[in-house]
């Protein structure tokens, strides 16, 4: 008789339940799920919330001015492949790891735990948070410096293009070329326009043919040229073309010239050694930057992921 008693008691709970209106409102809802992990919009918000404390925190990871909610939930999804990604090669960020960069970081900055706390404290920001933050940021190093930087070359000829690129209104560089003039007669074409020559001569190049118009072509190897004994005209068109292209074309004496750029270097070079290791560096984070985006897109093929954001 008891035990009747429980169910019927059960039975009008359970019927008062499903016939009360509700009146709660929905606190939070699930925003994306990858492989097993769930992410809810409180804890985007948690993140857009203490965006400019992590960006202090971890500049390598929060790397832009702003971001929308959807730009934080990628970050989260990224954390999570990288995780996996240098979990699966055998590095492990445990959590001796996380508190021992830690004390580093406060013995380098001169800092007591409870300084470092007062600091979070200011920026809104809980030490568990902290914790997490800075275990991100370990594991996005040694991703960055395991899985993509051996994907990331810069040539020597990169850095150079991108010297001469930021110097080109330095009057005070000199330059020493190697080039090969591609020149033919004014009189033994029809079209003579300049931006014609230079795309038969590019097409020349990945073909090897001509158009019959061109075939009286010459061309002439030029080295160790120093930029002290070219004309004011050609000086100035040399300067703007970088090692490994073609120049814009250019007449002269009744001739259309186009020179091939085989090699660039600097006459005084003190300049560039001084800022060479920065300039590869620079583009070295600007590859690195589209590379990562490139990894990623591959990689989400391997992840069952839901964005619903």
């Amino acid at each position: 008789m008891k035990l009747l008693f429980i169910f019927l008691t059960l039975g009008i709970s359970l019927t008062y339940a499903q016939e009360k209106p509700s009146t709660e409102k929905l606190l939070d809802k699930i925003v994306a799920v990858i492989n097993t992990k769930v992410i809810s919009l409180s804890e985007v918000k948690r993140v857009e919330a203490t965006l400019e404390a992590r960006k202090e925190i971890s500049p390598i990871i929060y790397n832009q001015k702003t971001f929308t909610q959807k730009e934080l939930l990628d970050i989260m999804i990224r954390s999570f492949i990288v995780r996996d990604k240098i979990n699966a090669q055998g590095y492990v960020i445990n959590d001796d790891a996380v508190e021992s960069r830690i004390k580093m970081t406060e013995e380098r900055l001169g800092l007591k735990r409870a300084d470092l706390l007062q600091f979070l404290k200011g920026k809104g920001v809980t030490y568990e948070e902290y914790f997490e933050i800075i275990r991100e940021t370990m594991e996005f190093n040694i991703f960055a410096q395991r899985i993509i930087a051996p994907l990331v070359s810069v040539t020597e000829q990169e850095i150079k293009n991108e010297y001469y690129k930021r110097n080109t209104t330095n009057n005070a560089l000199s330059f020493k070329y190697n080039l090969v003039d591609f020149y033919i007669s004014e009189e033994k074409i029809i079209d003579k326009s300049e931006t014609k020559f230079l795309a038969v001569l590019k097409d020349y190049q990945l073909t090897g043919k001509l158009p019959a118009e061109y075939k009286d072509l010459e061309s002439n190897n030029l080295d160790g040229l120093n930029e002290d004994g070219l004309s004011k005209e050609l000086a100035s068109l040399l300067k703007t073309t970088s090692e490994g292209s073609f120049s814009k074309a250019i007449s002269l004496n009744k001739h259309l010239h186009v020179f091939y750029v085989q090699k660039k270097d600097l006459v005084e070079s003190q300049d560039f050694t001084k800022f060479k290791d920065q300039i590869q560096n620079d583009i070295f984070v600007s590859k690195g930057k589209s590379v990562t985006t490139n990894w990623f897109d591959r990689e989400y093929s391997n992840y069952y992921i839901k964005n619903l954001l």
